[in-house]
């Protein structure tokens, strides 16, 4: 889970650096939607070069690459090559790339569940090792990956139903593409946002029952 890395949270991580994982398809999102007509491959591009530039920062840091960042640079690179190498596709990529990109991840992040659930892996990196095989971490962070992976494939439904209605083009600025803005902007960070606040009710009450663990554990030693 997410809070300060105390021997006795035994469910932490750095919530920043899970957001983090999430740039490379904020800014493929960004760009593919923002840069016009013929722009898929360059915003393949800029977000396999933000995702590749996560890796190594993650190597330089002497910690492991995570799954959001090696599968975003895995995604945008293929992604990245059919949009240059097969100019036809670039309006298929601009309508329903996104929907690609995020039914990918949903689909990684149920996948490995049983294994690592991906947001163990950072909080492997706060919680000492005693934890990692511990039932509660294990469970804790399947639930956690769980609703970010089912968040993610309702966005990935919501960006199907952007590319299938909205009109590209039309011109006018955001606001002139109403279905664009709800259904590839607004929806998606309503998930994000219940995402984060799941996992932020799931860290309050691990803390609260671990502190009432402690207490009732304290008690019974004074009674002793």
């Amino acid at each position: 889970m997410i809070g300060a890395s105390k021997a006795g949270d035994d469910h932490c991580m750095s919530f920043l650096k899970v957001l983090t994982g999430f740039v490379p398809w904020i800014v493929f999102t960004l760009a593919a939607s923002r840069l016009g007509a013929g722009a898929v491959g360059v915003a393949c591009l800029l977000a396999l070069v933000v995702a590749v530039g996560l890796i190594i920062r993650s190597v330089r840091h002497g910690e492991s690459p995570k799954l959001l960042e090696v599968v975003a640079a895995v995604v945008f690179l293929v992604l990245g090559v059919v949009a240059f190498a097969v100019p036809a596709s670039d309006a298929f990529l601009a309508g329903y790339g996104r929907a690609l990109a995020a039914v990918i991840l949903a689909v990684t992040i149920f996948a490995t569940l049983p294994v690592m659930p991906f947001t163990e892996q950072y909080a492997r990196e706060s919680v000492p090792r005693e934890f990692w095989t511990s039932p509660r971490f294990r469970a804790i962070n399947r639930r956690i990956s769980a609703v970010w992976g089912a968040a993610i494939a309702v966005m990935a439904v919501s960006h199907v139903v952007a590319g299938a209605l909205d009109t590209p083009g039309s011109g006018g600025g955001v606001l002139s593409r109403p279905v664009d803005l709800v259904f590839n902007w607004v929806v998606p960070g309503l998930l994000i946002w219940a995402a984060v606040a799941f996992t932020q009710k799931a860290q309050a009450g691990a803390k609260a029952e671990q502190q009432a663990h402690a207490n009732g554990a304290h008690e019974a030693t004074a009674r002793g």
